[in-house]
C-alpha cells in the first residue's frame, strides 16, 4: 500500500505509475477522480505519479469541465502525442508504415508495394528503413520523439531475439531480420509474428476488448493464428505457436508448401479461392471480393467456390474451439470477407458434431479489418516505456 505521503516503495511507485500511463494510452484522457477510483489510490498519490509521468514528458494534464459534487473542475491526464513509435506491416504484396502517438491514434501512414522477386531480406530491410526515414523526416516539424519501432512479419518469430524462424510466403528461414533492422535504423526494434500482433491489437482497440479467451485467426496467402490464454498471449516454448494453418483438416490432400498433406490453408487461403472460382490467384482481398459479390449476382462457379471455402473454414474453426475452447474468434483478412458472405454455411459446418456443438462461441470480423496487425507492431513498440516509463530517454 502507499505510505501517508503518497509515496511508496519503488516497485510500488513503478507500477502505480504504469498502471496510469496505460489506462491514459489505451482509454484516452482519463481525468484524475477516474484514476483514483480505478487504482484504489488517494488524490495526493494521483497528483504526485501524474506529476512525475508529465516530469518525463509523457503526459500533459489539461482542466477538464466542472464536475463532480463540489463542483470543482478535474484534472484531465493526456496522453502526449509527440510520444511516437514506428508501425511496420511486411506483407507479401506491400509494406505498410505508420506513425503512431501515445494513446494510439496513427498520425501518418505509407504503404509501398513489393515487385515480384523482392522479398530477400536486404531489400525488405532497405525499403523498410527507407519509409520509416521518410515518415519521420515528415514529422521532424513536430518535435516528436521516437520510442521505437515495431514489426509485424508473415512468420515465425524466436521470442528471445526477433529471429524470423521461418516466413514460407517471403522465402526467409533463419533470418536475423530484427538485428539487421535494427542495425540500419540504429533504433530498437521489436518483430513479432503478424497474428499474434493482430491478436493483441484487436484485445487492446478491437473486437475482443474485455475478452480473456481469445483467437485471432487471419488468411491472406497463408493463415496465421494469434491466441490469449487467461488475457496472456501464448507463446509456446520458443515463440511459435498459433501456426494454426498447417494443421492437417483434410487426409487426402493437397500437399501443402510445408510439405504436409492437407493444410487449412490449402482448403481456405486467399488463393485457393480465387482458383476454384476461376481466376488468376494473386489479386489480394479485392479479387476475393469480385469472387464474393459474383456469387451473389448468380456465377454458379463463384458460388460454389464460396460455399467450399466456407466449408472449410467452418471445418477449421471446428477444431479451432475444440482445442482452445475461447469466448470469441476474431476473423481478419478473408476469413472476414468469407464469414461476412457466408455465416450461416460456415455455422453450419462448425457445428457439425454432436459431441460438442459450437453455437456458443462469438465469431466477429476484426474490427480494425487488416490493420490489425500494423496497430499491434504499435503496441509491441509502445511495450517497453508501458511498462517501465521511467526508463524513458528525456530529449537532450
Amino acid at each position: 500500500m502507499p505510505t501517508p505521503t503518497g509515496v511508496g516503495t519503488d516497485e510500488l511507485r513503478r507500477a502505480n505509475l504504469r498502471a496510469i500511463l496505460q489506462t491514459v494510452h489505451t482509454r484516452g484522457p482519463t481525468t484524475r477522480a477516474v484514476l483514483t477510483r480505478q487504482l484504489g489510490l488517494n488524490r495526493s498519490t494521483i497528483g504526485a505519479l501524474t506529476g512525475e509521468l508529465q516530469s518525463l514528458e509523457l503526459v500533459s494534464e489539461e482542466t477538464s469541465a466542472v464536475g463532480g459534487r463540489s463542483g470543482r473542475p478535474s484534472h484531465l491526464v493526456v496522453p502526449r502525442e509527440d510520444n511516437v513509435v514506428v508501425a511496420v506491416d511486411v506483407g507479401v504484396d506491400r509494406i505498410a508504415v505508420a506513425l503512431v502517438g501515445l494513446g494510439g491514434e496513427v498520425l501518418d501512414r505509407r504503404d509501398r508495394g513489393h515487385q515480384r522477386g523482392e522479398h530477400d531480406v536486404s531489400h525488405v530491410v532497405d525499403a523498410i528503413a527507407q519509409m520509416v526515414e521518410e515518415i519521420l523526416g515528415a514529422a521532424a516539424d513536430h518535435h516528436v520523439r521516437c520510442l521505437g519501432v515495431g514489426v509485424a512479419v508473415p512468420g515465425a518469430v524466436r521470442a528471445v531475439d526477433g529471429l524470423v524462424r521461418f516466413a514460407p510466403n517471403l522465402g526467409w528461414v533463419q533470418v536475423p531480420f530484427t538485428d539487421l533492422l535494427a542495425e540500419r535504423l540504429d533504433r530498437p526494434v521489436a518483430t513479432g509474428n503478424d497474428a499474434d500482433l493482430g491478436v493483441l491489437a484487436e484485445h487492446v482497440r478491437g473486437a475482443a476488448v474485455g475478452f480473456t479467451e481469445v483467437a485471432y485467426l487471419s488468411a491472406s496467402v497463408g493463415i496465421g493464428g494469434g491466441f490469449l490464454v487467461g488475457g496472456r498471449p501464448l507463446r509456446g516454448a520458443r515463440g511459435y505457436a498459433g501456426e494454426v494453418g498447417h494443421m492437417q483438416v483434410d487426409t487426402e490432400g493437397p500437399v501443402c508448401r510445408c510439405g504436409a498433406v492437407g493444410c487449412w490453408e490449402t482448403k481456405v487461403g486467399e488463393n485457393v479461392l480465387l482458383r476454384l472460382a476461376g481466376r488468376l490467384p494473386g489479386g489480394g482481398p479485392p479479387a476475393v471480393a469480385e469472387v464474393i459479390d459474383a456469387a451473389r449476382a448468380g456465377e454458379v462457379r463463384a458460388a460454389d467456390a464460396v460455399a467450399d471455402v466456407a466449408d472449410w473454414c467452418g471445418v477449421g474453426l471446428r477444431a479451432i474451439a475444440n482445442l482452445f475452447d475461447p469466448e470469441v474468434v476474431v476473423l481478419g483478412g478473408s476469413l472476414a470477407q468469407v464469414w461476412r458472405a457466408a455465416e450461416t454455411r460456415v455455422r453450419e459446418a462448425m457445428s457439425r458434431s454432436t459431441m460438442m456443438p459450437r453455437d456458443d462461441v462469438l465469431v466477429r470480423a476484426a474490427q480494425l479489418g487488416g490493420d490489425s496487425p500494423l496497430i499491434g507492431a504499435a503496441e509491441l513498440a509502445f511495450m517497453p516505456v508501458l511498462d517501465h516509463p521511467q526508463g524513458v530517454l528525456l530529449p537532450a
